[in-house]
């Protein structure tokens, strides 16, 4: 859902590559679970969760964006008119795989972590 803004914002801000890839870090459950361990938790379960959602089209997606609320929007909205306007034509083409009937219909992908302390 959010991979494609990371990936054009990254190539308009390379200097914050790593800073848009950080909400993608703990993709991996036996790195979390070895976190929680780490931490101190005891019986630490990862399970991964998938979400459904549709959006009514992408402009109600990218409405989103444009509002600048959260790190990648908000570095979004710092880029010229012409960067800005590169970034939502790579994310639009990114998400045409995801529109049907005019609306994205995407998942979200999570790791939950539960342990005791």
């Amino acid at each position: 859902m959010w991979g494609p803004l990371a990936d054009a914002l990254s190539r308009q801000l390379p200097e914050q590559r790593d800073a848009f890839q950080l909400s993608f870090s703990l993709g991996d459950a036996g790195r979390l679970e070895q976190m929680f361990i780490a931490a101190g938790f005891r019986d630490v379960r990862v399970e991964r969760e998938t979400r459904a959602g549709i959006i009514g089209s992408f402009d109600e997606y990218w409405a989103a964006i444009e509002a600048g609320t959260g790190q990648m929007p908000l570095a979004y909205v710092t880029l010229s008119e012409a960067q800005r306007r590169a970034v939502r034509e790579e994310v639009r083409a990114a998400l045409l795989p995801f529109v049907s009937n005019g609306r994205l219909e995407m998942s979200a992908e999570m790791l939950i972590g539960v342990g005791r302390a």
